[in-house]
This record gives structure tokens, sequence and C-alpha cells, in this order.
């Protein structure tokens, strides 16, 4: 089975750690999302009554399915597969990167050159986060991936939520989601774009 695409929210500052708890009944007060399902050992979100207008969906005639299906075997693959919208908030003791296969290699933020061996940096700073520093090749600059770029392709957070069934920038946060997060947090929250 394909990876789920999905549309990540992640604070902008990765040291944030807002409870699961008190972010999802944020998201559930905005209208984002619904009622808490269970899944597995995992409980994910169903979309809430303002999730289109919490979410703008880019383009002519994007295919969104926002009801879940009802037999629980389905659901599961249907939730693996991204095949509808809902979401899930995952929170980290460390803050994680998350980037997938198709993340381009970010730049140096001083000599804007591509950093080298970029899956295999990927691999050890997936292992070794937040204590991973980074030399250039071309500017020989010490940097350390929270300096990094991505250009929503990847990101790094202790709290994430999981958007499922987004295809890569089809669609973006409305200001109004973006303002109940900051309220919330006190940080702004930054967007990006996985397959996983």
């Amino acid at each position: 089975m394909l990876p789920a695409y999905m549309m990540l929210l992640h604070p902008a500052n990765p040291a944030c750690a807002v409870e699961p708890e008190r972010l999802a009944d944020t998201l559930q007060g905005l209208g984002l999302i619904g009622a808490p399902r269970p899944l597995g050992e995992r409980v994910f979100y169903p979309t809430g009554a303002e999730f289109l207008q919490l979410v703008t969906f880019l383009g002519c005639s994007p295919a969104i399915e926002l009801d879940p299906p009802a037999d629980p075997a389905r659901l599961a693959q249907a939730s693996a597969a991204g095949r509808f919208c809902h979401a899930f908030i995952t929170r980290t003791p460390q803050p994680r990167l998350r980037a997938d296969a198709a993340t381009p290699a970010p730049r140096c933020p001083t000599c804007k050159q591509p950093l080298p061996d970029w899956p295999a940096t990927l691999m050890r700073w997936r292992l070794q986060l937040p204590a991973a520093p980074w030399q250039c090749s071309g500017c020989r600059q010490d940097t350390d991936i929270m300096s990094l770029r991505f250009r929503k392709t990847a990101g790094i957070a202790r709290i994430w939520l999981d958007i499922r069934g987004i295809h890569p920038f089809e669609a973006v946060p409305a200001p109004a989601l973006l303002d109940g997060l900051r309220a919330l947090t006190g940080t702004d929250w930054l967007t990006c774009y996985l397959q996983e």
C-alpha cells in the first residue's frame, strides 16, 4: 500500500510542546475536527463542521472525501492510504524531523549550497535530533538542522497536526486556523506536505 499524502501543521518554534488534549480542544472549538474516534491503538479526528472554511483547497476541482468508512476494516485501510480527510495529533519528547523521499536537499542558510548526501544525512538526523550539527562543504560554516529551511517539504517540531487525504500543495490552512493555533501556543505555525 502506498503511503498517505498529508498536510502537516507544526509550531515554528520546534520546542513548543502544547498538550495534545489542549490542541484537540482548540481545533474542536474552531470546528476543524470532530470528536475523537478509535483506530487500532490510536485516535483519529474526523473533519469538523468548519473544516472547509478552515482549510482552503486550491485548483479547479480537487477530489475531497470527508466521510470516513463505517466498516472498521475499511476504515483502517482508508486511513492508512489517506483516502479521506481526517486528522491525527502527534507529540514527541524531543523535536522530530519529518521528511520523506521526495524532500529536496535543504540549503545552507549562509552560502545557499544544497546539503550533499541528503538521504544519508536525513537518516542520521532522524536518529540524533536535536544534537546533529552539520558543516557546510561550501562555506565551512557550522549550523544545526533547526536553522535549515525545507520549503514546505519537511518540518521539525514536538507537536504535529497531520491532516491526511491532502495531496502536496493542494490546500492551505486558512488565516482563522493559523490565528487559533497562534493564540493557543504563542508562536506561528508552519505547513509542510509529506507522504508517509
